[in-house]
């Protein structure tokens, strides 16, 4: 994997033990989380291409399945497959792009508010194809 990082929770497991299910936390690898929004993205579709560079993004995925590329300079793609439950980190700078398998639903976590950035999100299809990510 490159600069995409799948983050495993910590398991209180008094909270499996006890019958009612269980507790799942997981931890930011950098912050402070200052903004999430819920994600719906539905099979068919795709989000991507695209790099934030003033912000990183935590995303928790809460139900479907697909896999998330990091994109490369070199054209090549990572594969990070992802189900109900994967958290990621995505630092920011990091060209990205998500195909769903089924549709998804997800809470993105972002450490710099949306509209406060100059420039939230750029399109890394023309950098890509100049070989300048």
């Amino acid at each position: 994997m490159g600069n995409i990082k799948k983050l495993d929770p910590e398991i209180n497991p008094e909270t499996v033990f006890d019958g009612r299910g269980g507790i799942f936390t997981f931890y930011p690898v950098k912050g402070p989380i200052v903004e999430w929004s819920y994600i719906v993205t539905l099979k068919g579709t795709q989000r991507g291409h695209h790099y934030h560079p003033e912000f990183d993004e935590h995303v928790m995925f809460v139900e479907g399945e697909g896999i998330y590329f990091e994109l490369h300079k070199d054209g090549t793609e990572t594969p990070v497959p992802v189900t109900a439950g994967t958290s990621l980190y995505i630092p920011k700078g990091t060209p990205h792009t998500f195909i769903p398998m089924a549709d998804c639903k997800m809470i993105a976590l972002i450490t710099k508010k949306w509209n406060e950035c100059d420039t939230p999100i750029i399109s890394a299809d023309e950098k890509i194809r100049n070989g300048n990510l």
